[in-house]
């Protein structure tokens, strides 16, 4: 069977007919309904080093990752979830995937998504995988964040990632200082943040620290200097970069803190089933909030995409509607 599907050509979108998935024995088939971009799809489909981390360079190259849908098929060994559940997730960023969640159907692993409640709306569950978790995983599970009384720095606070960082730190019980542009600040303090730094207007942002003063460092732009941020970690501290801007510098801190407790780490999100349902959880019981910028039909993907590189004037997540939208 056919399904439809968005290619991309020369880094633009394009709907073709492709081959329907079928689900291996330890995955689920999932009608998409759902999606929604992030920063990963632009290295992607431009062909970059990185890029080629986070999906495999396949031609035709389908892309997407975040999803919300029902659950179409089981695999034989799946017993967990049944057909007609309404699910979400993401699918792995890697250098094998080959899927893309711009697409009628997905498989999955089993223990790669999780259910979705009734309360939670599916553009608000597609909008609410990858940032969520890359926050929780890189503060709780790399950062060892203590389970009370904490001290975060967060850089890049009023993004995708950083937004979701400083709410689920405030969860975990941790103080937080924010660094984020002017047009964050309301927004971050809002959020839960104790400290807001200005990053437009404090020419100094180092020099607003303290030594030896927080526990994770979690930035979020991989803008910092590794090099000169670990003086401000506590003695077992941690620097975390999901995507290090100089990654020689990088390495070099990596290389200081070599004979030291504290250390400099990077992440790669991973679809984990018991996260997504923490994040769920976050979610209905208001925790945490993922604002949506706008929502598009798929067939208007290229106006998505415009949207999502429009950092100056975007508000939040920007969802594509699959089901019934191409």
């Amino acid at each position: 069977m056919k399904m439809n599907a968005i290619c991309f050509v020369k880094a633009k979108p394009r709907v073709i007919q492709t081959d329907k998935p079928t689900p291996k024995e330890d995955e689920i088939l999932v009608k998409v309904h759902y999606s929604a971009l992030d920063t990963a799809l632009e290295p992607v489909i431009q062909k970059t080093f990185i890029g080629g981390m986070v999906h495999k360079r396949t031609d035709p190259l389908f892309c997407g990752w975040h999803f919300s849908g029902v659950v179409e098929e089981v695999g034989s060994k799946v017993s967990d979830f049944q057909c007609g559940i309404e699910v979400f997730g993401h699918l792995p960023y890697s250098s094998s995937t080959t899927q893309g969640s711009l697409s009628e159907y997905v498989t999955v692993k089993s223990d790669a998504l999780a259910v979705k409640l009734k309360s939670v709306e599916m553009d608000m569950a597609a909008a609410s995988t990858t940032e969520p978790l890359t926050a929780l995983q890189a503060l709780r599970d790399i950062g060892k964040l203590p389970k009370q009384g904490g001290h975060v720095l967060i850089n890049g606070a009023g993004g995708q990632v950083g937004s979701c960082a400083v709410q689920i730190a405030k969860v975990l019980g941790s103080k937080v200082t924010a660094i984020c542009s002017t047009k964050d600040t309301d927004k971050v303090t809002e959020l839960g943040a104790t400290t807001v730094i200005d990053r437009k207007k404090t020419p100094d942002i180092l020099g607003q620290l303290e030594p030896g003063e927080f526990d994770v460092i979690f930035d979020t732009p991989g803008k910092l200097s590794a090099r000169k941020i670990s003086k401000f970690l506590k003695p077992k501290g941690v620097y975390v970069n999901p995507s290090p801007d100089d990654m020689l510098d990088f390495l070099l801190g990596k290389l200081f803190t070599l004979f030291s407790p504290k250390s400099i780490s990077m992440i790669m999100v991973e679809p984990k089933k018991a996260d997504f349902e923490q994040v769920m959880q976050w979610l209905e019981d208001s925790s945490l909030r993922i604002d949506i910028d706008s929502v598009h039909d798929i067939k208007n993907c290229a106006a998505a995409m415009e949207r999502q590189n429009d950092s100056s004037n975007k508000k939040g997540r920007v969802v594509v509607k699959v089901e019934g939208g191409f």
